[in-house]
């Protein structure tokens, strides 16, 4: 069955169509290793596709994440999960069943091209920089770069951190010197910027890359912020409020698991029923 025609949030005029999942399909998935996320991602929203492929490494994170939502949301009856929070009044754990079709209505598209440009030199030297979202080939390296890191605490860890964030501030960025292949323009990029003065060219870089990725917000209501992709879902109200009460709410942000959108085929369904 095919769903609905899904808009490119970073470029509403590009459709794309996707099939349901199949058991075939779910089969695939079955053992996501934590570091292969990403991988994993661009292979499902690749093979889901119907006519001419559209690679999902070159879409941006919030464009990736809202396609999985959208496939999860338009290929099932019931499209709830499950999220546990702290409650912001009474402090205690509550659970919050989220129908995830709700989410589209805090939806957005961009009306502009996924990019920003804004010069900023380096060792004094003019650069035109173009901003641009992380996208699912960064995404990919930038996990698997996450997996290699030193245990925390030991002597290497801040030096391969700090080595991890300016590879994804590189990644966030072109110019126009770029080499052709994608890695060793990244790299390229890295180099550039460890030669920036502290002050007066890297700091300006890191602010005008945090303009961009607010200013160019889309898809999903989520936050793609540096330990993960944070979903923003409907606000819940305290369970202790007794009846009569004002209604107290709590703001619930929960991670994006990729995981969680991919179909799989659940336990329950394969469970022997004839002991």
């Amino acid at each position: 069955m095919n769903l609905p025609s899904f808009p490119l949030p970073s470029q509403p005029f590009v459709e794309v169509i996707f099939r349901s999942p199949t058991v075939r399909d779910s089969m695939e998935y079955i053992d996501i290793q934590p570091f292969d996320t990403e991988k994993v991602t661009t292979k499902y929203l690749n093979a889901l596709q119907v006519g001419e492929l559209n690679d999902s490494g070159l879409w941006t994170q919030q464009d990736r994440r809202t396609a999985l939502w959208w496939i999860f949301v338009n290929s099932r009856d019931s499209a709830y999960l499950t999220y546990q929070y702290e409650c912001g009044h009474c402090k205690d754990f509550h659970f919050a069943d989220v129908d995830m079709s709700d989410l589209s209505q805090a939806y957005s598209v961009l009306e502009v091209p996924p990019a920003i440009e804004c010069e900023i030199p380096v060792e004094g030297n003019p650069v035109t920089w173009k901003l641009v979202p992380l996208d699912g080939r960064s995404a990919e390296m930038l996990e698997y770069m996450k997996h290699q890191l030193p245990e925390t605490g030991t002597e290497d860890y801040d030096a391969a951190l700090t080595e991890l964030r300016i590879a994804e501030l590189a990644l966030m960025t072109r110019t126009q010197d770029d080499p052709e292949d994608y890695k060793v323009a990244a790299d390229y990029r890295m180099e550039m910027i460890k030669r920036m003065d502290l002050n007066s060219e890297f700091s300006p870089l890191v602010a005008r890359i945090q303009l961009m990725t607010r200013d160019l917000k889309h898809g999903l209501d989520m936050d793609v912020e540096k330990t993960g992709v944070f979903l923003n879902l409907p606000q819940q109200s305290c369970k202790k409020t007794k009846k009569g009460e004002p209604q107290l709410f709590t703001a619930l942000r929960a991670p994006f698991r990729n995981t969680e959108f991919i179909s799989r085929i659940r336990p329950e369904w394969m469970a022997n029923h004839h002991q």
